[in-house]
């Protein structure tokens, strides 16, 4: 059978790769690139990742990725950072977050980039309760999923200087319980923040962060009522210029 190359945004092997080497010869890499599949034996908590855990809030590692349970207490968190490794927006970078939830009901999510490895109790860096956004963190940038919203779909946010916007999207940009979601959010130089949901770009803010502030992927649950809450992160990665 014939190899076959699909070009889009990405270059794309069809065919007999799944059987068959794709690529021959040395690449490279134009770009910094760190992608974290949490495969280890145990969590690097110390060098590479910063964990908050609110209460009885438990983070563990799982078929796949890694497991953030909320404690059954209202208002409690359970985050996660790649809190060793600062990302510059002079140099453009990105963050890929691919997650699933258990249920999608009297929760929050966050996942993006933040200015901070962690946030305080029952917070993350931003939060929704009717129409009006609050965050925690001075700069950041990401999606978030609040259901103390009106209406419970996802939103784009950002916040520069401690000034913070929002933009909700479409109804059908809901998570779907226990189906992964892949979630990017792009930086550039200017500050600018560019908003990609499975694949497709649902929005755009300019000068979203401080350009000079560096950054840390973060990706963070929080329970609204008194039910646990259980998310699993399977992967994140990180771009940016070297």
């Amino acid at each position: 059978m014939p190899r076959q190359i699909k070009i889009t945004d990405e270059l794309e092997f069809r065919g007999d790769a799944q059987e068959a080497a794709n690529v021959k010869g040395n690449f490279a890499l134009q770009r910094i690139m760190r992608e974290w599949n949490y495969q280890e034996l145990a969590l690097d908590d110390t060098n590479q990742y910063t964990p908050y855990l609110d209460g009885t809030s438990s983070i563990a590692l799982a078929s796949g990725g890694i497991t953030l349970t909320t404690a059954a207490t209202d208002t409690k968190t359970c985050t996660q950072s790649q809190g060793g490794i600062w990302w510059y927006p002079a140099k453009n970078p990105v963050v890929e977050q691919t997650f699933q939830i258990d249920v999608i009901t009297t929760v929050a999510i966050f996942a993006g980039f933040n200015d901070a490895v962690s946030e305080a109790s029952s917070l993350l860096p931003f939060g929704l309760v009717t129409d009006t956004l609050t965050d925690t963190c001075s700069n950041g940038a990401g999606f978030l999923f609040d259901t103390r919203q009106t209406l419970n779909y996802f939103n784009v946010v950002n916040t520069k200087a401690a000034t913070e916007g929002f933009t909700q999207l479409a109804s059908t940009r809901v998570p779907v319980a226990a189906t992964n979601l892949i979630l990017r959010t792009e930086i550039n130089s200017d500050g600018d923040a560019t908003f990609i949901w499975n694949g497709v770009k649902v929005g755009v803010k300019t000068s979203a962060v401080t350009s000079t502030t560096p950054l840390i992927p973060f990706f963070g649950t929080r329970n609204n009522s008194d039910a646990a809450h259980v998310a699993t992160l399977r992967r994140v990665r990180c771009w940016q210029d070297a």
